[in-house]
């Protein structure tokens, strides 16, 4: 019994110690050119900012594709908080830039605190971290989390529990099956999806995947893989997953 309550502490300290957004007293100050949506900000010097923390709705350029649902709430949420010609504070990440040649920062409110957060406990995009640039991560689920129960903007509709395409997606499955083994764990969901976690997942992180039980609910995101025998999703961070109450 003495066992078990000192490793469900320890799981939570090493969760919980992480919660709290950090206060930047260090940062850049720049003049914003134009909002391009959610997450992306031209500046006046040329530069062009991908926020890092959130993935908002897509706007789609040249209106290829309808914009998803909440794109231009997102967007006009973000033009009221920098309109044109008005000054913002950025953290830039250590990885300096994304795929697409964007400068990757953290946008700090007026009193250096973490923007995204605020973003993400109104239900304006999902929480989404990459490494190296993945710090502050439980802070940031909990304002996502906030958002989810109380069905805010991208929150509002139902979560599928099944993908219906490869790539980036959430969903909230039921676990149906574990199978643990000496590093990692595999889940089987009521749904076919398989959920995989190995080496790259923190311990603690590892040890609430192998404490769930047939018919738990677990909110998952990240790449979904389609294979032979089915659909695929690695689950390599903490904050890809949390388990429903």
């Amino acid at each position: 019994m003495l066992t078990s309550l000192c490793l469900f502490l320890l799981l939570l300290f090493s969760f919980e110690a992480l919660s709290a957004c950090p206060l930047f007293t260090k940062y850049e100050t720049a003049r914003v050119k134009k909002v391009i949506d959610g997450d992306t900000v031209h500046l006046a010097d040329g530069r062009r900012i991908r926020f890092i923390g959130i993935d908002t709705p897509e706007l789609y350029k040249n209106e290829r594709f309808a914009p998803e649902p909440g794109a231009w709430k997102a967007r006009q949420w973000l033009r009221n908080k920098l309109p044109e010609g008005s000054h913002m504070k950025l953290v830039f990440a250590s990885k300096r830039r994304d795929d697409y040649g964007r400068l990757l920062a953290y946008p700090l409110t007026n009193d250096g605190q973490l923007l995204v957060k605020n973003m993400l406990a109104e239900g304006l995009g999902e929480l989404m971290l990459f490494e190296p640039n993945h710090h502050y991560w439980s802070c940031l689920l909990q304002a996502e989390q906030h958002a989810r129960g109380q069905q805010q903007g991208i929150w509002s509709g139902a979560i599928p529990a099944a993908p219906v395409n490869p790539g980036w997606q959430y969903l909230l499955v039921t676990v149906q099956g574990i199978h643990t083994y000496r590093h990692g764990v595999t889940l089987m969901s009521e749904s076919g999806l398989k959920l995989r976690a190995g080496r790259e997942l923190p311990a603690a992180a590892l040890s609430i995947l192998r404490r769930l039980e047939p018919g738990d609910r677990l909110f998952v995101r990240g790449r979904v893989h389609q294979r032979h025998s089915g659909w695929l999703l690695w689950l390599n961070h903490p904050w890809q997953f949390y388990r429903e109450k």
